[in-house]
């Protein structure tokens, strides 16, 4: 039993993670992107 409680433990934590950091890195890509486009000169960008 306490082998199952680790490897839930384990798994709850790699999720919490992945839930956490997977909307971060899309914001920040967008953001980034963004930035390129308007050192472009690009005015309108996500429409």
């Amino acid at each position: 039993m306490i082998d199952v409680t680790r490897e839930l433990v384990a798994y709850a934590i790699i999720g919490a993670v992945l839930l956490i950091a997977v909307p971060t890195a899309l914001v920040v890509l967008r953001r980034r992107h963004r930035q390129k486009l308007r050192r472009r000169g690009i005015k309108r960008y996500g429409h």
